[in-house]
């Protein structure tokens, strides 16, 4: 009799502890779509964000973000792209510009493209394919094709800017995630932590220091594509819907460089300075 209430009492564990492993993996998806967690409002028509990119006291360049949304592609889509350039230095020469199509619920890789060169003379494309669950690769240096490849899509994989948009929507949910990256055509990973802690920040772009979260990551990436980002890095978003990456230290071949946001156009922030005095571009 003992032993078979004992069997019942652990069958009817085993069936509680299934219930909430089901109820956790519903639940989970539920939770990441809340507001409270992602704030696809840092997806915003029109907003233009510049930052300086600083070695120590040097200037090595600017990098430019802009988006827009995309009326003609069925449903919510938004054009991001991002600028990169450095100064006039002797020791440094990096120019590319991103290009993707991404979704503020799931901003995935859709299609995306590197352009690299101040010649624009290489362009790698990126697309995902659903119907085959391929991502699909084409290179050309000076508008001959060079490389044409294909990788099975493994599910929630982002490219760049997919990335760094994530980022923004996750920055006040206190998670700790990995996210699944292709850099030069190779799948690799980039941790990220965010820490829930907050602060005052000062930038150039604004008069007064503004409320910001911190976040920590580690790139795990492989290439020089990116100036040789690597390994960790951290920095202040801003912490209300906009989300405004406003400050940010990452490593490159050079070694820790620091991005500060110098400028921008956002119509709805900050909602507590004179926006007439903010310079557009």
């Amino acid at each position: 009799m003992d032993k078979k209430l004992t069997r019942t009492r652990k069958s009817r564990t085993k069936q509680f502890m299934f219930l909430i492993f089901v109820g956790f993996f519903y639940l989970v998806p539920s939770l990441m779509a809340q507001s409270d967690f992602r704030k696809e409002s840092a997806f915003s028509d029109g907003e233009w964000l510049k930052y300086k990119v600083k070695w120590g006291i040097f200037r090595l360049g600017t990098l430019e973000i802009f988006q827009k949304k995309v009326q003609d592609i069925p449903g919510t889509i938004y054009q991001v792209e991002m600028h990169a350039r450095s100064a006039n230095l002797p020791f440094i020469n990096v120019f590319f510009i991103n290009e993707g199509m991404l979704n503020p619920y799931r901003p995935t890789l859709r299609h995306f493209t590197l352009t690299s060169g101040r010649e624009k003379e290489r362009v790698s494309t990126y697309i995902y394919n659903p119907e085959q669950n391929m991502i699909l690769l084409e290179t050309q240096d000076h508008q001959q094709i060079v490389r044409k490849d294909s990788l099975f899509y493994e599910d929630g994989i982002y490219d760049a800017l997919g990335m760094f948009m994530m980022m923004r929507c996750l920055s006040s949910s206190g998670f700790n995630i990995t996210l699944k990256n292709i850099v030069e055509f190779q799948l690799c990973q980039t941790r990220l932590n965010f820490t829930g802690q907050r602060g005052m920040i000062k930038v150039g772009a604004l008069p007064e220091p503004i409320v910001a979260v911190k976040f920590e990551g580690k790139a795990e990436w492989v290439g020089k594509s990116w100036a040789g980002v690597s390994g960790p890095f951290r920095g202040w978003i801003s912490a209300d819907p906009a989300a405004v990456p406003v400050k940010v230290s990452i490593n490159i071949f050079l070694g820790s460089i620091t991005l500060e946001l110098e400028d921008f156009s956002r119509s709805d922030w900050p909602n507590d300075i004179n926006r007439d005095s903010v310079a557009k571009k």
